[in-house]
């Protein structure tokens, strides 16, 4: 059986605003993708409780209801943080953007993989002349 995963709330350390949900989405699809990891939808849990009780409440044929109880377990969060370190010599500016991966085992509390990906932007600087 594939481990199962919850994906925790990103940290973004850089000084530019990220869409981190975005960011998020693209990291589980290229896990759930591989085929490695499936993955718990954490954000959900309180909508599902909630159907769970109206499907509870009579309003749903009995044996159509869908109840509590069946739920998977997660066993391990993947967390990752970004940040960045911008360097301008003369007319270059470069960012180094960093994501550092962690896999945390929910049941021991144990980093069990970490990883990290460097991105390198460039830009140079446009200079104003008469």
């Amino acid at each position: 059986a594939k481990p199962v995963v919850i994906l925790k709330l990103a940290r973004n350390r850089t000084a530019e605003h990220i869409d981190m949900g975005v960011l998020s989405d693209h990291i589980k699809t290229a896990l759930i993708q591989s085929g490695t990891f499936s993955f718990l939808d954490k954000d959900a849990r309180q909508e599902i409780a909630d159907e769970y009780e109206y499907q509870g409440s009579g309003y749903v044929d009995p044996t159509e209801a869908v109840g509590p109880g069946r739920q998977k377990a997660a066993d391990y969060y993947l967390g990752y943080t970004i940040t960045s370190t911008v360097q301008e010599v003369g007319n270059d500016k470069v960012i180094y953007y960093k994501t550092t991966f962690e896999l945390t085992d929910i049941a021991t509390t144990e980093i069990v993989w970490t990883d990290h990906k460097e991105i390198v932007k460039r830009f140079r600087k446009k200079s104003i002349g008469f």
